[in-house]
C-alpha cells in the first residue's frame, strides 16, 4: 500500500462490557497488516484490554457512557433512565469528537455502537449487530418505535457495519435483520479467535466461566457460580472481563478467578472446560462459535439483547440457556460444554481494502 493510500483512522467502543473492544480486535488487526494508522480511543479498562493484543498502539482517553443496573431482574427504571439521557450523551460525544479528529488529523471514524461518532468531514462508519432495539416488557408494542429511533441516528453515518450474515448463518436473529437503509453493509461474523488453533494443552479446569455486563449482576453471577463450583467439588475458573485485575488467577474460597486472560490461554480455558457457563453478549457468543464451542448461556437479566439471543440460539440448537435466578438449582449436567460446527464467516478484509 503506497503513503497516499494510508489512512489514519479512529477505532472507539462502547464501553458496556468488553465485548464491543474485543470483537474490534480482528480490525484493528487488519487495519494495522493493510498499513493504515490506528488510534483506539476508549475508557480505561477497554484501552488495557487492546493494549495487550497491540502493545505499540496508540490510545487516548475517550470514555463511554455507562449503565448501571440495580439488583432486581426486573430493569424497567434503569432502561428509562438510560433512554432518557443517552440522546444526551451522543449529542455530547458528537461535539467531543471535532477536537479529536483536529489534533490527531483522522481521516476515517470506526465507531462499534457509539451513535454520536460521526462528522460530516470524514468518513464515518457504525459497527452494530442491533438494527432494533427490543424494548422491555410489558412494552413490546414500542418496537416499531424503538426501530425508527436507531434507524434516525445510523442514517447519520456512510456506513453501518453488521457484524453477522444476512442469510440463513445469521446468529443475531431479527436484531441484525435489515431496516430498510442504504447504508448497511454484513461483513460477516467478527471473533478474536478467529483461526485460533487451541487444541493441545489441558488447562486444568473442569469448569470455566466468561463473566460480563453491568454491575451488580456480574458480581451476582460470578457468586452464584462459585458456589456452584463449591457443591460440586469442580476445579473452576472465574473469568471476570476485568483487565484492570491482570491476567494473574487468584484461589478465593477454592475457586480460581482471574480479570482477563490473554487469546490463547483463554482459548486452552474454555475448550478443554467440561462445564462452560457464558454470559449471553454477542461477542461472547461470536467468539465461541468460533472456537467451535456451545455452553450455558445466563443472559444478565432484564437485558433484552441478551435475553432474546439466548432464546434464539437454544431454539436453533447451538446452546442451551438458563435464567439467572434459576442457575443455582439446575442440574450439572446443563453446564457441560459441548462441540459445534457453526459456520464461522467474515469479509471484514474485503471491506476494510475498500477504505
Amino acid at each position: 500500500m503506497d503513503a497516499t493510500s494510508t489512512k489514519r483512522i479512529l477505532v472507539s467502543p462502547l464501553g458496556w462490557g468488553l465485548g464491543h473492544a474485543s470483537r474490534d480486535i480482528p480490525i484493528v488487526d487488519t487495519l494495522i497488516k493493510q498499513g493504515h494508522t490506528v488510534i483506539f480511543a476508549a475508557d480505561k479498562p477497554r484501552c488495557l484490554l487492546i493494549k495487550q493484543r497491540f502493545p505499540n498502539l496508540e490510545t487516548i482517553p475517550f470514555p463511554s457512557f455507562q449503565v448501571k443496573f440495580n439488583k432486581s431482574k426486573f430493569q424497567f427504571f434503569p432502561l428509562l433512565w438510560v433512554a432518557f439521557r443517552l440522546p444526551f450523551y451522543n449529542i455530547w460525544e458528537h461535539f467531543k469528537l471535532y477536537g479529536i479528529l483536529k489534533k490527531h488529523c483522522i481521516d476515517i471514524v470506526i465507531s462499534d455502537n457509539r451513535y454520536g461518532l460521526w462528522n460530516r468531514k470524514v468518513r464515518s462508519i457504525i459497527i452494530t449487530h442491533q438494527l432494533r432495539v427490543i424494548p422491555p416488557f410489558p412494552f413490546k408494542w414500542a418496537m416499531p418505535i424503538t426501530e425508527y429511533l436507531v434507524k434516525w441516528w445510523l442514517k447519520r453515518f456512510d456506513e453501518v457495519w453488521i457484524p453477522d450474515c444476512p442469510d440463513e448463518r445469521s446468529v443475531a436473529g431479527i436484531l441484525s435483520k435489515s431496516n430498510g437503509l442504504t447504508n448497511l453493509c454484513y461483513i460477516g461474523h467478527l471473533s478474536r479467535f478467529d483461526g485460533v488453533d487451541a487444541e493441545s494443552v489441558f488447562s486444568g479446569f473442569q469448569m470455566v466461566v466468561v463473566a460480563s455486563g453491568p454491575e451488580p449482576h456480574r458480581s451476582f453471577f460470578v457468586d452464584i457460580n462459585k458456589k456452584i463450583a463449591q457443591r460440586y467439588c469442580l476445579n473452576c475458573l472465574i473469568i471476570e472481563g476485568r483487565p484492570e485485575n491482570g491476567v494473574i488467577p487468584r484461589c478465593i474460597d477454592g475457586v480460581w478467578i482471574v480479570g482477563h486472560l490473554p487469546d490463547m490461554q483463554f482459548a486452552l480455558a474454555v475448550k478443554n472446560a467440561q462445564h462452560l457457563v457464558l454470559r449471553g453478549g454477542y461477542s461472547t457468543i461470536m467468539d465461541m462459535l468460533a472456537l467451535g464451542l456451545s455452553g450455558l448461556i445466563v443472559p444478565t437479566p432484564g437485558q433484552t439483547e441478551q435475553e432474546y439471543l439466548a432464546e434464539h440460539l437454544s431454539v436453533k440448537g447451538l446452546f442451551r440457556t438458563v435464567k439467572q435466578s434459576e442457575l443455582l438449582n439446575i442440574d450439572i449436567d446443563i453446564m457441560r460444554s459441548n462441540r459445534v460446527n457453526c459456520c464461522i464467516n467474515t469479509q471484514l478484509q474485503e471491506r476494510i481494502k475498500q477504505l
